[in-house]
């Protein structure tokens, strides 16, 4: 049986894809009527910074990976302007987020306070039931194992995401990383609806 906690995972896999694919759209329908890559890209890229705070707005929701991808962006946004060094700060905005959040994963992990405990007690109204969840080591033992691997796949997805903005042309590099983060996605909503189906026929 889905649950309601199960289509509400499905449903923002969906929207982060839809909000993956807009840039690159946004990016090649817009790149022939500005005056260069940085621009095109950081037109591209404000369309998700759109999405993020309007979502935020409207659901009263604090979407806290959402506003770290928003500050990113405004601070590679800003060294590009400033600094006048094009497009290749804006292209490892995703990089930056990327590192950080691995790094605090793997920092977490390593102290024996993995960061989305926090977030799974924050996940839901049902507090009695979080708790005694979290009271259970073998589930906190499984929250352990799931930051160290975010952890492990964010840093290994800055470094591509790094080496990929520093080799490729812009237009090159949007292709390359959307297309991987499309399909890591497709794996995700494949295993979600995996192990729904397991637990619906176990």
């Amino acid at each position: 049986m889905v649950t309601r906690h199960n289509r509400k995972l499905v449903s923002q896999l969906v929207r982060l894809a839809i909000s993956g694919l807009s840039p690159l759209i946004v990016y090649f329908v817009i790149h022939p009527h500005v005056s260069n890559d940085t621009e095109a890209l950081a037109i591209a890229w404000f369309i998700p910074v759109i999405w993020t705070l309007g979502s935020s707005l409207w659901q009263r929701h604090l979407d806290v990976f959402g506003l770290l991808g928003v500050v990113a962006y405004g601070i590679t946004l800003a060294i590009s302007i400033i600094f006048g060094v094009g497009a290749l700060p804006l292209k490892l905005h995703h990089a930056l987020l990327g590192g950080a959040v691995g790094l605090v994963c793997l920092i977490s992990y390593a102290v024996g306070k993995p960061i989305f405990v926090p977030f799974v007690r924050r996940s839901g109204q049902q507090t009695a039931q979080i708790e005694s969840a979290l009271a259970d080591p073998l589930v906190v033992r499984r929250i352990s194992i799931m930051t160290l691997m975010i952890g492990i796949v964010s840093l290994a997805d800055a470094a591509l995401q790094t080496a990929f903005a520093l080799i490729l042309s812009t237009s090159t590099f949007l292709i390359a990383t959307t297309a991987i983060h499309v399909a890591a996605l497709v794996g995700i909503v494949l295993g979600v609806f995996v192990v729904i189906w397991v637990r619906s026929n176990g």
